[in-house]
């Protein structure tokens, strides 16, 4: 449990655009000949139907395209949207875009983010659908199922021990929904329980780094046997 640049650039480029275009474009309103009714023109709310589609994007490669149930997708939606109410730097701001597209040093908030523009184009079939209307619904406000607690999640089948380990120790596990689990932050007295704990995710980890320091030990062993060897011959 728990596009790229260039794109978030672009679309936050597009979103200031018609921000400051906004008035002036209200008033360019044609006239028809011989003094007939002004041609109405009818405006589009892009700023808008950029942060549908950049929720619709991240419920898509989150959950959507990976088969997810409509109520796993509702509980991503939520925690996306939540973040941006939250309007935390460390999530990326007050935008669904700027949430959904944050990265810091190399590492994306949603992986998919990260992924090969090849890989992260959608395609546009009946899961993408059902991943828009999740979307439409959370943003307009008809989201209510999942937990509004929740602002984490994970897929344990799909991430790295150490940050399996980390979320045991430091959130609190709400519900499960397909193959992610979902969680709340924890209150002071709760991280501090869960830092005394030995979550069995930590305990694989721990053994994990245990291993991997024997094993470079007895690399170095050896390098340093066969050194001293080297060494010998050569005095000879």
């Amino acid at each position: 449990m728990r596009f790229g640049d260039g794109m978030r650039t672009i679309a936050t480029a597009l979103a200031a655009s018609i921000v400051l275009a906004g008035s002036a474009y209200a008033k360019l309103v044609p006239v028809s000949e011989a003094g007939r009714a002004p041609i109405e023109i009818q405006s589009r709310d892009v700023v808008a139907e950029t942060e549908r589609y950049c929720l619709t994007l991240a419920i898509y490669f989150e959950g959507g395209s990976t088969f997810e149930p409509e109520i796993g997708q509702r509980h991503i939606a939520r925690v996306i949207t939540e973040r941006a109410k939250a309007d935390r730097r460390y999530w990326g701001g007050n935008t669904i875009c700027g949430v959904v597209f944050y990265r810091s040093k190399g590492v994306c908030q949603f992986s998919f983010a990260c992924l090969p523009m090849a890989r992260r184009t959608p395609k546009r079939n009946v899961l993408w659908h059902a991943s828009a209307v999740v979307a439409v619904d959370a943003i307009e406000g008809r989201n209510d199922d999942p937990d509004a607690s929740i602002r984490y999640y994970m897929n344990e089948e799909l991430s790295a021990l150490k940050n399996v380990c980390a979320f045991r120790k430091e959130f609190v596990p709400v519900t499960k929904a397909g193959r992610h689990e979902f969680f709340r932050e924890a209150t002071a007295e709760e991280r501090a329980a869960l830092a005394k704990t030995n979550p069995e995710a930590c305990q694989r980890y721990a053994e994990l780094l245990k291993k991997a320091k024997e094993k470079k030990k007895k690399q170095a062993k050896k390098a340093l046997a066969a050194k001293r060897g080297k060494a010998k011959v050569a005095s000879r």
